[in-house]
């Protein structure tokens, strides 16, 4: 786009520079909020009654504009050029006010000059270019004033106030503004908007940046140079970059200009600098000159607090002595060396030195003496031998006195050993031929036993159960089991590590259905789980039977002996499940369920008797049920109580039972923190404190690829859980075929869908950007729920399903096409949404076309019957169920062709919805069809959903649970931007 010097714009509007302050203003809008239609406007008296000649000299101009670039474009461009960019930066660390910052023009060499300062006097920019430019920048800025001068700051100022929202509006009624106004008002934005005006708006062909810092006051500065005949450029204007933006501004930089040397940052952490003086005698190691030191004046004047803070810029530090950015270590970390006048290390310096310059010896920069060169650090070991004493009465007690110790070549240390060595906080203990790193991750799972408080005697460590099989499972090495003639009960240990029962599971007389092989190698591990007295969850596949495999460890437990009853906790919903089940599968049991307003429970409860009651009535009744001593607790969909905030965890948390079960297909649905609080409830304390565990492995978040805190959960959980996949283990089920499926937006959604953003949107999206103050969820989610209505139809919306016939919506006619299409070929339909008006519109289309159908929702109170007609009532062709209700214990195997109307949050919900008909009895292929609504927001759903799938899939292979996140702030603002 050419100069143009004789327009201004902003936004969608161009406004006619005025002759002169205080001459008439011309304006012309394309898009004005609220109006379909353009604006056109001047101030003279002239053009109240006809097209003025400021207009007409407007609509010329505009002309010629539009030949070039339109309006749209140019705002476009502005937005995504690097002034603006930059300069969102700046204003992210100095929000200064264009009207509040003062000018100067001074004069250098026979230029004029022009200093720009905040209010309290610290330079944010030098005007360096003495040209007409000069004077057009403070013309924007409204820094000036005089004959020949031209309004250009007031001209914005109206084009601003032309083109406020409806929001924007409101706020300037009640004496503020918005996140935007605020934005475009600042003086970093001004300078944005002239730089891009005059100099142009595709990087590096206008001209490049170039970083430097004042020697004196250590201000960082980046200097414009416009491209021209010179080599590098004249140079136009200087900015004084917020020292907390310097990282992020050189990485923009530097990715717009690849090729440019000084932009790149290569900063060196300062516990890698090896800094030492001339004085300096190295009796112990030699050192090459390109190590020695550079400081005259010796260390602790250049890392002094007062020196350091001038070169300062957020985690970086300028060491002009060396010429090159260091990265500052954490706050409070001390450096490993400091310069000595004399380098002899003591001997317990000699392991830490090596390792903090392993680079240095590697590239042969650091050379040793002969007798360091033969020494090792050993970060990991060669093999771990445990040697197991009397355990007879184990499995009463529940721990062991084991024998560990660790092998290094030809030579092992014993476990208490590196415990003492730990505990006394040694970072590395001495051996022939060198020194055991202790913080190296192989010896992590040492810190965790320190946590536990572990008891040792002798040569000996005691282990509890649950300690030893999560000791195995971040062991390095496999462990060498070892029995000393004369000890008995070996085997014990062996099938602990093993995760093994002591016999084999043999169905008992009382359960009347077979297990197929899978499910008896469950019962097997939850036997196990029972014999030890440990605790676990059962994240079988949705359809694979966990409830009757819960029943068979129960049958097997009675049969074993014992005088304690069991106890099933479950959501209400499946309460009579679990009864019918029971009665069906297990006759050897007797369901107890305690219920219902009139629930009470029989003064003695027996062996056989499974106690069946809800989250609700556990939460009321926690105390009583808490006084009653249970041999097996189960929690059938364990995830409904991840909150441990809830009454209902901790009524569950204080339940008495000698085994904890936990039953799910989604055990976390939000965050990983789900998984802890699960065990934290079956396991308490086997993943120590809530810090402890976010600290270790509360943040890899959504990483791809492979991450040793990843795996280090995945082996830590490995023994406590247990995880089938339909696919691995059901040859006969059919396929399960999954079609997205999308649509466009008709006509009467795709207002109502914009006036939703531009009404709250922009204001929600510049709230989350502020990354210091609380998620605004209330309104994000109640924003996005009205955007998902308008998706399904616009009637949901509005708030008025009668009018239904009077609005259109393209996912209603893509539903009603595959709905005829299966219907037609014979098959029966589930269809899952989370509004119930849109189930009340397929109700009533269904009775309108004649069609046989249920509806399953929150409110129904027969869900058996009206389950039991879709699956056996051939003239029932549908089933309507909202995903929360008629997601979870149900079985509908009798249709075979599944429409997801609308995206939940996370996929856990809608696989576990498919579940439903996809499972064991099923005969036919299923097809799953995902409906969703091109250019919203459906489709940054979707497209998260299958992020966090993939993530999944690489954090939990089979035989983990799934885990999911529910969207963090990055997130919503990516489903809020373009929306």
């Amino acid at each position: 786009m050419p100069p143009f010097t004789h327009l201004e714009f902003h936004r969608y509007g161009i406004g006619l520079v005025p002759e002169g302050r205080g001459a008439e203003t011309a304006i012309y809008v394309e898009v004005v909020p609220g109006s379909s239609k353009p604006l056109r406007s001047c101030t003279c008296a002239a053009s109240r009654k006809k097209t003025c000649d400021h207009l007409k000299d407007l609509s010329r101009a505009v002309a010629e504009v539009q030949k070039t670039s339109s309006v749209l474009v140019w705002e476009a461009k502005f937005t995504a050029s690097v002034w603006h960019r930059l300069a969102k930066l700046f204003y992210e660390g100095d929000q200064q006010a264009a009207a509040k910052v003062r000018v100067q023009r001074i004069e250098d060499a026979g230029k004029h000059l022009v200093r720009v300062t905040s209010p309290a006097g610290q330079e944010l920019a030098l005007y360096l270019e003495d040209s007409a430019a000069q004077l057009r920048f403070l013309e924007r800025t409204g820094k000036v004033a005089g004959e020949g001068v031209f309004d250009r700051a007031g001209l914005l100022e109206r084009l601003a106030l032309f083109q406020a929202t409806p929001d924007e509006r409101a706020f300037a009624k009640a004496g503020m503004r918005t996140h935007r106004q605020a934005w475009e008002e600042s003086f970093w934005h001004r300078l944005a908007y002239h730089c891009t005006r005059e100099y142009g708006t595709n990087g590096a062909k206008s001209g490049t940046f170039h970083p430097s810092i004042d020697q004196e006051s250590g201000r960082f500065t980046l200097t414009y140079r416009q491209a021209d005949a010179a080599p590098s450029g004249h140079p136009v204007v200087q900015v004084t970059v917020p020292r907390d933006r310097v990282r992020a501004a050189l990485r923009l930089l530097a990715e717009i200009y690849p090729e440019q040397e000084d932009l790149a940052i290569r900063p060196i952490p300062l516990q890698s600098i090896l800094h030492m003086s001339e004085e300096t005698e190295l009796d112990l190691i030699a050192v090459r000159p390109m190590l020695r030191a550079i400081q005259a004046s010796g260390e602790a004047r250049l890392f002094s607090q007062e020196d350091l803070q001038k070169f300062r810029y957020g985690n970086l530090v300028w060491l002009k002595e060396l010429n090159l950015l260091a990265e500052l270590e954490k706050e409070g970390q001390e450096r490993k060396f400091h310069a000595p006048a004399r380098l002899t290390l003591a001997r317990s310096q000699v392991p830490g030195f090596l390792a903090a310059h392993g680079a240095d010896l590697g590239a042969g920069t650091l050379v040793l003496d002969e007798p360091l060169q033969r020494r090792r650090i050993f970060k990991t070991y060669d093999r771990l031998a445990v040697a197991s004493l009397d355990l007879e009465d184990a499995m009463e007690r529940s721990w062991y006195w084991l024998a560990v110790d660790y092998g290094f070549g030809s030579q092992s240390i014993s476990l208490a050993r590196l415990l003492e060595a730990k505990r006394e906080g040694l970072p590395y203990l001495e051996v022939a031929g060198g020194w055991i790193d202790l913080n190296a991750p192989a010896f992590r799972p040492l810190d965790d036993l320190l946590a536990e408080e572990t008891k040792e005697r002798e040569e000996q460590v005691r282990f509890s159960a649950g300690e030893l099989l999560r000791f195995q499972a971040l062991a390095e090495q496999p462990l060498e089991l070892s029995a000393p003639a004369g000890t008995t009960g070996a085997d014990i240990l062996e099938r602990l590590l093993h995760l093994a029962p002591a016999a084999p599971f043999v169905a008992p007389p009382g359960l009347a259905t077979p297990l197929r092989p899978y499910q008896q190698t469950g019962v097997d591990w939850l036997r196990f789980l029972a014999e030890n007295r440990l605790a676990g969850l059962l994240c079988d596949d949705m359809g694979l039977g966990k409830t009757l495999q819960t029943m068979a460890l129960m049958i097997s437990l009675l049969d074993e002996g014992g005088g304690e009853p069991f106890l099933v906790a479950c959501p209400t919903s499946v309460v009579s499940h679990w009864r019918d089940q029971l009665h069906k599968h297990a006759p050897g049991l007797n369901p107890v369920v305690y219920h219902g307003p009139q629930r009470k429970l029989p003064l003695r409860l027996r062996p056989k008797d499974v106690v069946v009651t809800s989250y609700g009535v556990l939460r009321r009744d926690g105390e009583a049920l808490s006084a009653i001593p249970f041999r097996l607790a189960v929690f059938d969909e364990i995830q409904q109580v991840k909150n441990r905030m809830t009454q209902a965890w901790q009524s569950a948390s204080h339940l008495i039972a000698q085994v904890k079960i936990g039953l799910t297909g989604t055990p976390i649905e939000n965050s990983l923190a789900d998984l802890k609080t699960l065990f934290d409830l079956i396991l308490p304390g086997y993943l120590g404190t809530d810090h402890a565990f976010e600290e270790r492995f509360g943040n890899f978040g959504e990483k791809q690829g492979p991450d040793q805190r990843l795996r280090d959960l995945r082996r830590v959980i490995s023994p406590f859980v247990l995880r089938r996949l339909k696919t691995s283990v059901l040859d006969e089920l059919p396929a399960k075929i999954e079609d997205t499926r999308t649509c466009p937006l008709s006509d009467d959604q795709v207002k109502l869908y914009r006036d939703a953003v531009d009404g709250k949107g922009a204001e929600l999206a510049a709230a989350l950007q502020k990354a210091d103050e609380p998620l605004p969820y209330i309104h994000v989610f109640a924003l996005l729920n009205l955007l998902k209505q308008i998706c399904d139809h616009p009637v949901l919306a509005l708030g008025d399903l009668d009018r239904a016939e009077e609005y259109s919506s393209g996912k209603w006619d893509l539903y009603q096409e595959l709905l005829q299409e299966a219907l037609e070929s014979g098959q029966k339909v589930v269809v899952f949404t989370q509004f119930l008006g849109m189930i009340t519109l397929m109700q009533r289309q269904l009775q309108r076309i004649g069609v046989g159908h249920v509806t399953l929702t929150g409110a129904s109170t027969n869900r058996g019957q009206l389950v039991d007609r879709f699956n056996r009532d051939p003239a029932c062709r549908v089933f309507l169920g909202s995903l929360k209700a008629g997601g979870t214990g149900i079985d509908l195997v009798g249709g075979s062709v599944v429409i997801h109307y609308d995206r939940w949050w996370n996929a856990a919900r809608e696989d576990q919805a498919t579940d439903r008909v996809y499972r064991i009895g099923q005969k036919r292929a299923v097809q799953v069809f995902k409906l969703v609504t091109e250019g919203t927001l459906e489709e940054k759903i979707a497209a998260i959903i299958d992020r966090k799938r993939q993530m999944m899939a690489s954090v939990v292979a089979e035989d983990d649970p799934k885990l999911a996140k529910i969207f963090s702030r990055e997130e919503l603002l990516e489903m809020l931007r373009g929306v």
